[in-house]
């Protein structure tokens, strides 16, 4: 099985040079996926977050415009510059199901746990969602695992973004190895990441919009956009596409 992961697009409402940039490159990612989609070969599309990069309506409608273009199922979740309501709303007038946590095949089971804390750029995941998410890893049964979430756990090396990333990662970590969770995928750090713990395969995907400069504590991007392909197989593979 094959997943195209998106994440961190920043769809803006205004007409700035910005903002056209930030769907132009949204535009692109999906015209390239649909353009190459025999190369490609992936079975679905997860977007870990940052749909929007002030959580208002229209950067919801313009992202839901763009996704209905592929012919792929796709899931979502929402990030950090996110409105969790907003982006519930647009999506159920969609009329879609887009909970990644439904998604499963004879080999694989997809979860997802919040990491957004409400007006906050770090990211924290409750006890309530660790303790629902056991239950759900320990319900799945023989099934491997991959859990997504938006905050990286583990720093990138670049304090811009390792300075709000899932501060109690910890605890999501030690879950995750003690029941032999194969996969972690996140956005957030806008840059490419990849750390082996054990048995679990840490991965952080580049951004949509964007990527911060390597080691950068201050504002300062690389412009241009990228995503990533994971072949969920007996050794899981990440090829980052950078277009």
């Amino acid at each position: 099985m094959k997943a195209i992961q998106i994440s961190d697009i920043h769809i803006m409402p205004n007409e700035s040079a910005l903002a056209s940039k930030h769907l132009a490159n949204f535009e692109k990612a999906i015209d390239f996926i649909n353009a190459n989609a025999d190369q490609i070969k992936a079975d679905l599309i997860i977007v870990t977050g940052d749909i929007s990069h002030d959580g208002d309506i229209p950067s919801y409608e313009r992202f839901f415009n763009v996704m209905s273009r592929v012919s792929l199922p796709f899931y979502l979740f929402p990030g950090n510059h996110d409105s969790k309501k907003n982006l519930s709303d647009v999506a159920r007038q969609q009329g879609g199901n887009y909970d990644i946590n439904s998604f499963e095949d004879d080999e694989w089971r997809m979860l997802s746990i919040d990491s957004v804390v409400d007006n906050e750029d770090f990211g924290w995941v409750s006890k309530q969602a660790l303790e629902t998410l056991e239950e759900a890893i320990i319900s799945s049964e023989n099934k491997k695992i991959a859990i997504f979430l938006h905050h990286h756990p583990l720093p990138v090396g670049t304090p811009i973004v390792d300075s709000c990333m899932l501060n109690n990662a910890g605890e999501l970590l030690s879950l995750c190895q003690r029941l032999n969770v194969k996969f972690i995928g996140s956005g957030h750090a806008h840059t490419l990441f990849q750390r082996k713990m054990g048995d679990t395969l840490v991965s952080v995907s580049p951004a949509i919009c964007s990527q911060w400069k390597n080691g950068t504590s201050e504002v300062s991007s690389i412009d241009n956009t990228a995503f990533s392909v994971i072949t969920f197989d007996e050794h899981i593979h990440v090829e980052p596409w950078f277009i």
